[in-house]
């Protein structure tokens, strides 16, 4: 199996499947593919099928992922400006990927989700939904804007906008914060809701929130 990107304002990401090879995606984000090329639904039960109606029915996230099998070729895309960005995930190891950033992945990796919770301010009070992936096998995320790597030591913490986030290593913790303008009543008035990543472990930002370049 061979994952190239083709570049533009809007990136493409080609899979080059063999026969039997196969990789999954969300639903809706093929371009094109090859008529050899099979089509099958991936269903998520990550939790019990009680979890996985609760975050269908509140949460947003898609019932089930779409599989394609080779031989042949499948384009994808993430309909947004940006960037590609391919991961060899190694046997075990395990990354949080931000909702609508997962351009497809082998079948050999797993799939779950993982949920952090919100500060109970509107419009965050169900929290948000990432993506658990773990190897071994290829990933392909689409990052929106540039993509910006770094590494956290163990306790160290970076604060983001909550759209800024693109993945980090399950190692590192994820929890929401109010950050309030100032000091006193009229700061935590008007706090914002922002996401406190504790390390140890990789972290990669997006330079442009998702969720407003789809409004």
């Amino acid at each position: 199996m061979e994952l190239e990107t083709l570049p533009g304002l809007v990136p493409t990401l080609l899979a080059t499947l063999g026969a039997n090879e196969s990789i999954y995606c969300e639903h809706g984000i093929m371009l094109y593919k090859d008529p050899p090329v099979g089509v099958a639904r991936k269903t998520i039960q990550s939790g019990g099928f009680l979890k996985t109606m609760e975050r269908t029915a509140v949460g947003g996230i898609p019932f089930f992922l779409t599989e394609f099998i080779g031989p042949g070729h499948v384009a994808l895309s993430r309909d947004g400006v940006g960037e590609v960005r391919m991961i060899e995930l190694a046997a075990n190891e395990s990354i949080d990927v931000a909702e609508g950033s997962l351009v497809c992945a082998e079948t050999r990796v797993g799939y779950a989700m993982e949920y952090v919770k919100g500060t109970n301010r509107p419009g965050r009070m169900i929290g948000l939904w990432m993506d658990r992936l773990t190897g071994p096998g290829k990933i392909a995320l689409h990052g929106y804007g540039n993509i910006i790597s770094m590494g956290l030591a163990a306790g160290e913490v970076v604060t983001c906008d909550l759209g800024a986030l693109l993945y980090k290593s399950a190692s590192v913790k994820a929890q929401t914060e109010n950050l309030p303008f100032g000091s006193g009543f009229l700061g935590k008035l008007e706090s914002f809701e922002v996401l406190a990543l504790t390390g140890p472990g990789k972290i990669a930002l997006q330079t442009v929130d998702p969720k407003v370049l789809h409004y």
